[in-house]
């Protein structure tokens, strides 16, 4: 439930646009405001687990939440405040964001052993897609029928302050229940090395390829879909609609399924949808088939990822939070980075190029697993040779 509610308001930004439109300032400052959102996103995501050992995640998560709620807050009063407020709002839904996407894994890895982390984290995973996929559409009724896009940001506030609480009496029915231990939390450049340095560098990396390859066919679909005369909302409303629906009703199988082979049978799907992509001449049939195949690869890979980065961390004695965190900053920069690379390529040489591109970031993800489980592989036999 917190995390719908926060992914609703996270999505929400996607209204900007039509609450300034409505105010009677031009559109294009809700790309600005987005983007402070994205720098306070980052920054925030940098001192999340600091705080967070000083607080408690829990605590923490009610603040990100309160956060959030007094960025809607601003978004519902740019017509009477003006245009600060816009900034202030993306300022404080950056900061909120951040540290909630950054400590609820952690906390589901906290009180879960590894068998049973790929489940939770694919449900959680599964929440957030939902809030975000349906936020823009009940915004809009809201507007529509309710009095407009500030009501609609006065509902999301709503639904944020509901998620503070929540997170404030899930913590004390918590309190008694038993949990791993928890090292330390704090994003530090050891801690953050000693992650680099370790096998558990492998998942991260991969993830931000994963990242890239995401970021750059949403941020760039409406040009593929021209190229090809097609509707971007295909895409969009294919790959959410999957996507929740994979998350939840698989999340259960998967958490049984070996981690290092499911990543590789999803990047295949990944590599496969983007092939399906670049020989379609403009079949809608194939444009949603393509999408459903990357739905299922891209969709289930960052539950699964996260899962292979914090049990591998914990079985080589180092610090889980800070490799979940590790994990999540890897998937931020491939998220924010790729899209100006994909954009230069594309404007320079064509969205076919750039799918080119991404067909061999997802070749180089399949080489990495596939090398990775070499190496287990081999170190199994080796063991099993001298026991």
């Amino acid at each position: 439930m917190t995390a719908v509610a926060l992914a609703m308001a996270y999505g929400s930004s996607f209204l900007l646009a039509d609450a300034l439109s409505a105010a009677g300032y031009a559109t294009s400052t809700a790309g600005s405001a987005v983007s402070v959102g994205t720098v306070a996103t980052l920054v925030g995501s940098l001192f999340a687990g600091r705080l967070a050992e000083r607080t408690g995640i829990l605590p923490l998560v009610a603040a990100s939440a309160s956060t959030m709620a007094a960025a809607m807050a601003c978004f519902a009063m740019i017509g009477t405040g003006g245009l600060p407020l816009a900034y202030a709002g993306g300022l404080l839904l950056g900061l909120g964001w951040a540290i909630f996407y950054m400590l609820a894994p952690i906390q589901i890895i906290h009180c879960l052993k590894p068998a049973a982390r790929l489940e939770a984290l694919t449900l959680l995973s599964g929440s957030q897609m939902l809030g975000i996929g349906v936020s823009a559409p009940l915004g809009h009724f809201i507007a529509d029928h309710l009095g407009g896009p500030g009501n609609a940001y006065i509902f999301y506030a709503a639904f944020c302050t509901m998620a503070a609480a929540l997170s404030l009496l899930i913590r004390r029915r918590m309190a008694d229940q038993p949990q791993l231990p928890m090292r330390a939390v704090a994003l530090s450049v050891p801690a953050t090395l000693s992650i680099l340095r370790a096998r558990t560098v492998a998942p991260v990396f991969m993830m931000g390829i994963a990242a890239c390859i995401f970021a750059g066919l949403s941020t760039f679909q409406s040009l593929y879909a021209d190229s090809r005369g097609l509707t971007p909302d295909i895409f969009f409303l294919t790959f959410t609609a999957t996507t929740v629906a994979l998350r939840f009703s698989v999340a259960s199988m998967i958490g049984r399924l070996p981690l290092g082979r499911l990543a590789v049978a999803l990047f295949v799907a990944t590599l496969l949808s983007i092939g399906l992509l670049l020989i379609n001449a403009g079949s809608s049939i194939l444009y949603i088939f393509a999408t459903v195949l990357f739905a299922t690869g891209y969709g289930l890979t960052y539950s699964t990822l996260n899962a292979m980065v914090v049990n591998l961390a914990g079985e080589r004695g180092l610090s889980i939070p800070v490799a979940s965190q590790v994990f999540t900053l890897g998937y931020f920069v491939g998220l924010f980075g790729f899209p100006y690379f994909t954009g230069t390529v594309s404007a320079a040489h064509g969205i076919d190029a750039a799918l080119l591109v991404m067909v061999g970031l997802v070749t180089a993800n399949i080489a990495i697993v596939g090398l990775t489980l070499r190496r287990t592989s081999a170190k199994a036999a080796l063991v099993s040779r001298n026991s």
